[in-house]
């Protein structure tokens, strides 16, 4: 299948869960400033087992729904969470919502494993209310190492995650070695598809990588020096120029008003 991208091709529905204590409290950091005070339905969109349903519900008392594609994920929400009636499994590529009918919506590390992200910014879109916020958190690929990991496309076998630049290979060099599961965006090409889908960016940023072994395959040296590299992180997340190396880029978008362009 080729993807909304034209990069990536046979990008499958797939992906891990980012409900890491570090990494969760940086993008609910990062959402702070656009929810704190606010009211209003909070659609997020590939939610996994619900932390973050759950969380975003806490910290900034809105009225917040989820949808994965995963039954197992699902039904983790429902027994573990207790959010039954609040996650519902579903299709990103076809929401079950009415037009206009949600004032922010999420896609946190979930488009770059959408068969077609440009169909599911679509769906989001038309699902927002005029006026109402996307918050698009998507790797990055200005960041030197691969996380998501590749295969080696003869043997089937796992590129070790610490070989570094792999990220920045054009894709067409990239899959003649290569099978890539998910895809990777430089921060100009995911703002251009976004505007193209109608959104306008209001804000963008990056975050940093917080080394807690999400993939559980963190080599020994990785462990032993992750708080140091923990700190070089943060560090860089806050440096001009540097922070453009984050893991992950971040856009807030709005689906505009009529009449406002």
């Amino acid at each position: 299948m080729q993807t909304g991208t034209d990069t990536f091709n046979d990008i499958q529905i797939a992906g891990g869960d980012t409900a890491v204590p570090m990494a969760m409290a940086k993008r609910l950091d990062t959402l702070r400033p656009f929810l704190a005070g606010k009211r209003g339905r909070f659609l997020d969109c590939g939610c996994g087992s619900g932390a973050y349903v759950a969380a975003i519900n806490t910290q900034f008392h809105l009225e917040v729904h989820g949808v994965e594609h995963d039954s197992g994920k699902v039904r983790s929400a429902w027994e573990q969470l207790g959010l039954i009636g609040k996650v519902q499994q579903g299709d990103l590529q076809r929401l079950d919502h009415p037009d206009d009918s949600w004032d922010f919506a999420m896609l946190n590390e979930v488009l770059e494993h959408v068969p077609d992200d440009r169909t599911a910014l679509r769906e989001v879109f038309r699902v927002l209310k005029p006026g109402g916020l996307l918050f698009l958190f998507s790797p990055n690929r200005w960041f030197p190492f691969e996380t998501h990991g590749v295969y080696w496309r003869e043997s089937g076998r796992p590129v070790p995650h610490w070989i570094p630049f792999i990220p920045y290979l054009p894709i067409s060099a990239g899959q003649r070695c290569f099978r890539y599961w998910a895809r990777n965006y430089w921060p100009l090409e995911l703002a251009r598809m976004s505007k193209e889908t109608g959104f306008e960016t209001i804000a963008s940023s990056y975050i940093g990588l917080t080394f807690e072994n999400i993939s559980g395959r963190q080599p020994l040296l990785l462990r032993i020096t992750k708080p140091v590299l923990r700190r070089l992180s943060n560090a860089l997340e806050h440096t001009p120029g540097l922070r453009r190396l984050g893991v992950s880029q971040f856009l807030a978008c709005r689906k505009p008003a009529p009449g406002a362009r």
